[in-house]
């Protein structure tokens, strides 16, 4: 029997092409001695959405990359930071710190997507979307891992001079390793420059602003964060006695309260030595972590910190209206079980201690 032959029609390249002209490739096979056509679409396997997903991701770090890569002089001195995920508080302390080294050794900040790709997913979700401007600072690469030759910003070791620290280094790129950079010293060279950034893009700003009626922005606002570990009694005796002292400075006052607790808020806004005062009450309980930093940015006159040793109501108090704005917090020697930090770093000298014991 005589082998019969398989039909095949080329693509069509275009203009120059010496193919037929046909619009697409049509192929018959052989099965079973019966001739069929090829259906393209049955042999192509279906893309999972997880695999959709992580393209996507891909997609935006590598645009973000050559963005950078085009700008970037690859013989310039850089310095990177072996990054912790985090709550936003703590990613701000360590994005900031960053920065604020790099600027004061005269090197370029970068991030290592290959060493940082939790933080780069977690940095997406925030940071990206509403905080643009601090992303810009940094140049992303893709490259390997660099070793760790340096440290700096561990817990429990005060502060340290950066450029006494990597002064001597000739190295191309200095890789360091630090858990907690929790001092505003790293960064508040660049406080001005921060406070600019932390006002978000257009829209978040506009959303922080509609927090409040137009009726409400011009009162004074005292802001509270607290959290599970400051007692409620103490808590709402040291804000009453900040509400009898700004009450009596200012004609029109507002408390609003941070906490993740929504109970804890109703408790103090309906304690009788708070309902005393003619206010007006503010619970921030359902706004998002994030537009609750650009609130104080816009909105708060004075700031309380209960429990002094949170970094997201720490920067509540450093983000808060102005960069004169009181700032309170508690003593931190009543939270001794929590002591992580060293106190001249992590506060600065003109906020106020609340100097009492939790009763």
């Amino acid at each position: 029997m005589e082998k019969q032959k398989v039909h095949v029609e080329s693509w069509h390249d275009g203009p120059d092409s010496t193919a037929p002209n046909t619009p697409f490739r049509h192929v018959f096979l052989f099965e079973n001695q019966t001739m069929k056509e090829w259906d393209s679409s049955k042999m192509l396997p279906r893309v999972p959405r997880s695999l959709k997903i992580v393209f996507f991701i891909s997609s935006f770090i590598l645009l973000l990359y050559f963005l950078c890569a085009s700008t970037r002089d690859s013989s310039q001195k850089s310095i990177q930071f072996n990054h912790k995920n985090g709550e936003i508080g703590d990613q701000l302390f360590s994005l900031f710190s960053h920065i604020g080294v790099a600027r004061t050794i005269g090197r370029t900040p970068v991030i290592n997507t290959v060493n940082n790709a939790e933080l780069i997913e977690q940095l997406s979700k925030v940071v990206v979307l509403r905080f643009p401007s601090i992303l810009n600072q940094f140049s992303i690469v893709i490259q390997p891992i660099t070793p760790v030759n340096g440290n700096l910003g561990t817990d429990e070791v005060s502060y340290e001079d950066s450029i006494e620290r990597f002064s001597q280094y000739a190295t191309l790129s200095i890789m360091v390793d630090g858990n907690g950079f929790k001092s505003y010293k790293y960064f508040d060279s660049i406080r001005s420059e921060i406070r600019l950034w932390m006002l978000g893009n257009a829209e978040n700003l506009q959303e922080a602003k509609n927090l409040l009626s137009e009726s409400l922005r011009d009162n004074f606002k005292l802001c509270v964060h607290t959290t599970s570990e400051t007692q409620k009694n103490f808590t709402i005796k040291a804000v009453s006695e900040m509400l009898n002292h700004y009450t009596k400075e200012n004609d029109r006052v507002m408390l609003a309260v941070s906490a993740t607790d929504p109970g804890f808020i109703r408790n103090i806004f309906q304690d009788k030595r708070i309902k005393k005062f003619d206010i007006e009450k503010f619970s921030l309980v359902s706004s998002p972590p994030e537009l609750q930093l650009t609130f104080s940015r816009i909105y708060c006159d004075a700031v309380f910190i209960t429990f002094p040793y949170s970094s997201f109501g720490w920067w509540m108090g450093y983000l808060a209206r102005e960069e004169k704005s009181p700032v309170f917090y508690f003593d931190p020697d009543a939270f001794p079980l929590q002591n992580t930090t060293i106190q001249n770093d992590m506060f600065p000298p003109k906020w106020k201690k609340v100097s009492k014991k939790i009763e």
